[in-house]
């Protein structure tokens, strides 16, 4: 009977122990947001290989197009959009102009955000010639999708002998 005893202890003594014990469980849950960017070059129905002789000045030495920079991020941090170019002749150059319709950054009627940002001070005249190397256009911009509608002019420094030339242009949105 002792031993019977004995056992019923141990077993009350082990229970008890169970029901003073604590229970939990833990579970970390992570949402990861990406950083998501993106520019949009829009000529609309203009198309990119004209003929000098019949969509460019011959007395300005210029082709012009119409264009609306579309850009776009998710940071909630200052950045910046910026352009270069390249040419294949060093008598043609890449000069963005500002249009008074469009005298500042904006948000498009689709567009959303409230910090487009403004132009950087080194296009603070009313154009800019573009290098190969990335030069600022638009700083201070955050989270929101934004435009701007500067014309974009291929100019020539003397009259174009004949052959073909192009310019390619770009536009990064990055880090300020």
């Amino acid at each position: 009977m002792r031993r019977w005893t004995m056992q019923l202890l141990v077993l009350t003594a082990s229970l008890w122990g169970l029901a003073l014990a604590d229970a939990s469980d833990s579970k970390t849950f992570t949402v990861t947001v990406p950083g998501t960017e993106w520019v949009s070059i829009d000529t609309g129905s203009a198309s990119l290989s004209v003929d000098y002789s019949k969509y460019c000045s011959a007395a300005g030495l210029s082709c012009t197009w119409y264009s609306t920079i579309t850009y776009s991020t998710n940071y909630t941090t200052n950045r910046k959009l910026v352009a270069s170019a390249t040419t294949t002749s060093p008598i043609l150059s890449v000069v963005l102009q500002k249009r008074d319709a469009f005298p500042k950054p904006f948000v498009p009627d689709w567009g959303y955000g409230s910090s487009p940002g403004s132009w950087a001070s080194g296009f603070s005249g009313t154009e800019l010639t573009l290098s190969s190397a990335d030069q600022d256009i638009v700083v201070g911009i955050s989270n929101g999708t934004y435009a701007i509608a500067p014309i974009i002019k291929l100019v020539f420094s003397s009259p174009p002998p004949v052959g073909e030339y192009s310019a390619t242009v770009t536009f990064t949105l990055m880090a300020q």
